[in-house]
C-alpha cells in the first residue's frame, strides 16, 4: 500500500495526469480557472498541487453543474470538477486502474482499457451461438445519481484500504454542486463528469456482475445497461426476479418500462446494434444516440423487418 501512495503522489505521475487532463480539452469549473490558466505557471502549480495534497491540505472544490444537449431534446447533467481537482484525480487514477481492473468480471465492458462496445458484441453472439438465445434487456434508473456511498466506500476498501485515500476518495464523491440557485448537496450518487467516477461505477457493479455470472446465466453490461442471457425462456422468468433483488441490495433499481425479456428471434436492440436470429445490424453510433432515445425507438422487430438490412449482418461464424 505504501508503493501506491509513493507513485500516486510522484511528481511524475502528476505531469503525467496533467498531460492527460491537458488533452482532454475540459472546461473550467467552479472556480473558474481553465486549462490554460493553469498551464501558465505550470510547475509551480503542479509542484504545489502535488504538496498540498501530500500534506494533507488539499480539499476538493464544489462542483460546477453543466447541462448538455441530448439527441431526444432533454439534457443530461454533467458535474464538473475544477481542473486542478481533475489532475489529482487523474494522478490517483493511474495508480489505482492496474490494482483494480484485473479484478473486475469478464462481463463488463465500459470505461475500461482495450475494451469497447464492438467487444461486448462479439460477447452477446459468443452467448448466442452457445444456445444463450432468451434475454432479459435491463436499464438502471439514474444510476450515477443512485449509488449508495457507504456500499461504494466499502467495496473499494477491499481493493485499497487507505484512510487517506479513500478519505480523497470520498470528499470527491460528496463535494456540493455550484448551480444557479447556490450550493446543492446531495445525500448520494457519485458526480457524472468527475474523472473518478468510471471506475467507481464499475467497482460499485462488481459483485453484480459476479453474482450473475457464478450462475447458469451470462451477463454482458456496459455501463448501466445490460444483457443477461439463459437458455430458456422460464430461467430468464426467474433471472428478473433474480435481477431485481440483487440491485435492491444495492439500493439500484431496473427501469421497468424500459426493461423486457425477448429473444433472438424475435429480435432486439442493445448498443446501437440489432440482433435478430444469427445476424446482428450496426443500426447507430452509440456515441450519437443517447440511451433515452434507442430505448424510445421501436421495441419489438420481426425478422421480416431485418431482412430489408440483411446485405448489413455480421453472420455468425459457421
Amino acid at each position: 500500500m505504501t508503493t501506491i501512495v509513493n507513485d500516486f503522489l510522484h511528481p511524475e505521475n502528476f505531469s503525467q495526469a496533467w498531460i492527460k487532463v491537458r488533452d482532454n480539452k475540459g472546461c473550467a469549473g467552479a472556480d473558474q480557472e481553465t486549462i490554460d490558466d493553469f498551464a501558465d505557471n505550470l510547475n509551480i502549480n503542479l509542484t504545489q498541487l502535488n504538496h498540498s495534497v501530500a500534506n494533507n491540505s488539499y480539499q476538493p472544490h464544489p462542483l460546477k453543474q453543466v447541462f448538455i444537449p441530448k439527441n431526444n431534446g432533454k439534457v443530461r447533467e454533467l458535474r464538473i470538477p475544477t481542473v486542478r481537482d481533475r489532475i489529482v484525480q487523474q494522478a490517483l487514477l493511474n495508480v489505482l486502474v492496474p490494482v483494480i481492473e484485473p479484478t473486475f468480471s469478464d462481463c463488463s465492458f465500459a470505461y475500461r482499457p482495450h475494451r469497447s462496445i464492438i467487444k461486448a458484441v462479439a460477447k452477446i453472439a459468443h452467448w448466442r451461438d452457445q444456445g444463450y438465445r432468451w434475454i432479459l434487456d435491463a436499464d438502471l434508473v439514474k444510476y450515477f445519481d443512485s449509488i449508495d456511498r457507504q456500499i461504494l466506500l466499502i467495496e473499494l476498501r477491499q481493493h485499497i484500504n487507505h484512510p487517506g485515500i479513500l478519505y480523497l476518495i470520498k470528499a470527491w464523491i460528496s463535494s456540493s454542486i455550484l448551480t444557479k440557485k447556490g450550493l446543492e448537496i446531495p445525500d448520494k450518487g457519485i458526480p457524472q463528469g468527475a474523472v473518478v467516477s468510471p471506475l467507481l461505477a464499475n467497482v460499485y457493479l462488481d459483485k453484480f456482475d459476479k453474482s450473475i455470472s457464478s450462475t447458469d446465466l451470462k451477463l454482458v453490461r456496459y455501463a448501466d445497461d445490460f444483457l443477461v442471457l439463459g437458455k430458456s425462456h422460464n430461467r430468464i422468468l426467474q433471472a428478473y426476479s433474480e435481477v431485481v433483488k440483487l440491485l435492491h441490495t444495492l439500493n439500484l433499481a431496473i427501469h421497468t418500462e424500459k426493461t423486457r425479456i425477448t429473444n433472438f428471434e424475435h429480435g432486439f436492440r442493445f448498443l446501437g446494434h440489432g440482433f435478430v436470429g444469427d445476424g446482428i445490424i450496426p443500426l447507430d453510433s452509440p456515441k450519437q444516440k443517447s440511451h433515452s432515445q434507442r430505448n424510445s425507438k421501436k421495441k419489438h422487430r420481426t425478422r421480416k423487418n431485418y431482412q430489408k438490412r440483411k446485405k448489413r449482418y455480421y453472420n455468425r461464424p459457421q
